[in-house]
């Protein structure tokens, strides 16, 4: 058939078939309970669509517009609003391309479609649709993420449905999106996050929202208006999250400085203690001028007082610094306005108890103020070493110190100084008795800093060769310690909650560093247990980062009973990409459960050893047809030029292993990727087959050598 090269390119009608049974599907899926067979039967359609457009296209590969899906940069469907609004939820979750491949089922569409059943913060805080298609473990649909920003609109693109609406919007309008941000369309989110940005714009409407109160007294309105921006603010894409709060900062913080001052100490501090978005807003604010506002309005009563403690210590609990420097900052705030020592000591005393105050030494009596002052936090701990001197006057002094404002943090820290300053003295034992006794204390309540900061003491002195054996098993032993599951569950819930950038999540990575080995384990016993998706993933990665030296004690775990936990260590065996991992691999290839062998045939996909394409090839054999489809694909993709005859011999439907017209078909793509004119006798014959009854199956293998044959021709290329 000739083709007019003048004539106007055309999306192929079986793209656009296959597209609008996508949409019905999706509205079955998202409408109807999961026990329900009506989105099965309709994707059942789309799957049947798939098959029939591999007859005539060599891939069927969907790009995500904003507005439009696209099939080889040709919109499809454009200006139609169904097709549009389908497009911007694909594109909202950060998809950028969608690729189905042949064999693809019904099961796996509707996988695939149940994305717009999650909202696509969750979904991107789960780990995105790859992540999502890899758990359900859909292979024969994949898809490619988005890394650009998701919100980037000129001012015509968010100009509304209606030509005549302006920009910027009014503040009823204004006060409508905020009101409703947690469900908005599509385009209306694109609008509130738009306004959300432009810093001028948010003052405008907060100083309006003051103006307009009614009755209400102005700090009230402000604190509503506020707290209302910041709700909204944290319900913006991630990407565009951050510029959000910083323009309700700034707003903020051009508020006159007594509205101000109240709405951050009587709003947003007690608020942030339980609420996210506006923790996330005090987090935007610089520390010493959050101070400085809080000590304008100090009286120097004793209501005063307990308001300015009160505030500081909310200030420190919200994570906007350590409690260090925030005493630090609210002292010399405090100083600044001109208020005594006495009464700076005073408030920080009381909203800050478990501070240890530190005090500057000359050089005479240094290292003599240092020992005492480790014995005295040795003597604070609890249990029958200090009630033998509950009766001394020093220990009574010591119990008034302990009052002013020694931590737990400071006794772990202390006992740690003491037990490495002299391993081999005479009271070694006993301090090392009451480190084990409170080491876990700084983990279990949060302090990773201390906690860090002690394990990678202990980790200098186990490398020094000037401790002793016995003293060096002990240090291992509390380093141990340190790395129970309970513990370690805790750092990685805190590492997946302050994410990357943050003080505690430098400090988690400090502290996981010096326990080196010892976390194996624990960890594996964590991610075995751990019951949600997204904390699995999270785990997977974690493990999966510090593993390449430890392939040996990882291979243990293929043996375990449960296939859920075996598919996980594969997944982080084919991380380390290493050779070593291969005899493992080569274990659960062979497992029981389909899926551990799957994810072992993508960890082997991921090697580049010549034994690892050996056992793809292996895999052809494999019972599953999702298995052989997936080692098909992984062996044309890698142009593994051994595998021909294998391949040749599932595009025949030879052989051991599944032979379904999906792993047939991916089998035949495969040969025309190797290039190999060997293969263009079996190809030819598949292409030449007849059928009596022309039946669907043997159209769709025709087809598929055909463009094989097709792609020979054009000189694919082999790789040795």
């Amino acid at each position: 058939m000739s083709v007019d090269p003048f004539e106007t390119p055309r999306v192929p009608a079986v793209v656009e078939r296959l597209l609008k049974q996508l949409v019905v599907t999706m509205k079955a899926v998202v409408l109807y309970p999961s026990s329900s067979s009506i989105p099965l039967e309709n994707a059942e359609e789309c799957a049947i669509i798939v098959r029939e457009a591999f007859r005539d296209l060599p891939e069927l590969r969907l790009t995500v517009l904003k507005d439009a899906l696209a099939y080889e940069n040709l919109p499809v469907f454009p200006g139609r609003q169904a097709f549009q609004a389908f497009a911007a939820e694909l594109f909202q979750r950060r998809l950028a391309e969608v690729r189905f491949h042949p064999g693809v089922s019904a099961a796996d569409i509707v996988a695939l479609l149940g994305i717009f059943k999650i909202p696509p913060t969750q979904l991107m805080g789960a780990g995105g649709v790859e992540s999502r298609l890899w758990e359900l473990g859909v292979d024969s649909i994949t898809v490619k993420e988005a890394s650009a920003k998701i919100v980037d609109v000129q001012d015509d693109d968010v100009a509304g449905e209606d030509e005549g609406e302006v920009w910027p919007p009014d503040h009823a309008s204004i006060r409508e999106l905020i009101d409703g941000s947690a469900a908005l369309r599509p385009r209306e989110q694109r609008v509130l996050t738009r306004l959300l940005s432009d810093g001028p714009l948010v003052a405008g409407y907060l100083s309006e929202s003051i103006a307009g109160r009614g009755t209400d007294p102005a700090v009230v309105a402000a604190g509503n208006a506020v707290s209302e921006l910041a709700r909204a603010a944290q319900r913006t894409p991630v990407a565009d999250r951050a510029k959000a709060f910083e323009a309700v900062a700034a707003a903020l913080m051009g508020l006159d400085s007594e509205t101000r001052r109240a709405v951050i100490a009587e709003r947003l501090l007690p608020e942030a203690r339980s609420n996210d978005a506006s923790a996330q807003l005090m987090r935007q604010m610089d520390m010493d001028a959050v101070c400085r506002m809080l000590v304008e309005g100090f009286g120097g009563d004793p209501g005063s007082a307990a308001g300015l403690s009160r505030a500081i210590r909310n200030l420190a609990m919200i994570s906007l610094a350590n409690r260090s420097e925030v005493a630090n900052s609210a002292g010399a705030a405090m100083r600044g306005s001109g208020l005594g020592e006495n009464v700076v000591q005073s408030v920080l005393e009381e909203a800050l108890p478990s501070r240890l105050e530190v005090r500057e030494h000359g050089d005479t009596g240094a290292r003599e103020e240092q020992t005492e002052t480790i014995m005295r936090l040795v003597d604070l701990a609890p249990g029958a070493v200090a009630s033998q001197f509950e009766e001394a006057p020093e220990f009574l002094a010591l119990q008034e110190e302990a009052r002013q404002g020694i931590s737990d943090g400071d006794i772990v820290a202390g006992l740690v100084t003491a037990v490495i300053a002299d391993p081999s003295g005479p009271g070694f034992e006993h301090l090392m008795n009451l480190l084990e006794d409170t080491i876990d204390v700084s983990v279990e309540r949060g302090d990773f800093i201390v906690a860090a900061d002690a394990a990678e003491s202990l980790r200098v002195a186990i490398d020094s060769p000037s401790v002793s054996a016995d003293s060096r098993a002990r240090f291992v032993s509390i380093l141990s310690k340190m790395a129970s599951p309970r513990d370690l569950a805790s750092v990685a819930k805190a590492m997946r909650v302050f994410g990357e950038g943050s003080t505690e999540y430098a400090a988690c990575e400090r502290l996981l560093e010096a326990l080196g080995q010892s976390i194996l384990e624990p960890l594996l016993e964590v991610l075995a247990e751990e019951p949600e998706m997204t904390a699995r993933k999270a785990l997977v990665d974690m493990i999966s980062s510090r593993s390449t030296g430890y392939i040996e004690l990882l291979g243990r775990h293929v043996a375990d009973s449960r296939w859920y936990f075996v598919r996980n260590v594969v997944a982080i065996l084919g991380a380390t990409k290493s050779p070593d991992a291969l005899q493992y691999l080569s274990r659960t290839l062979r497992h029981a459960d389909s899926r551990v062998r799957r994810e072992s045939i993508r960890a082997l996909a991921g090697l580049s050893d010549r034994l690892a394409g050996d056992m793809l090839v292996a895999a052809l054999d494999d019972p599953d047809a999702q298995n052989v489809q997936v080692s098909a694909r992984y062996l044309g993709a890698a142009r593994v030029e051994r595998a021909r005859g294998a391949l040749e011999q599932v595009a025949q439907g030879d052989g051991r292993g599944n032979r379904d017209l999906g792993p047939r078909v991916e089998a035949i793509e495969a040969l025309g990727r190797l290039g190999s004119k060997q293969s263009l006798p079996v190809l030819e014959q598949l292409a030449g087959k007849r059928s009596i009854l022309g039946s669907s199956r043997n159209r769709e293998l025709r087809g598929a050598a055909e463009q094989a044959i097709a792609m020979i021709a054009r000189g694919g290329g082999v790789a040795s």
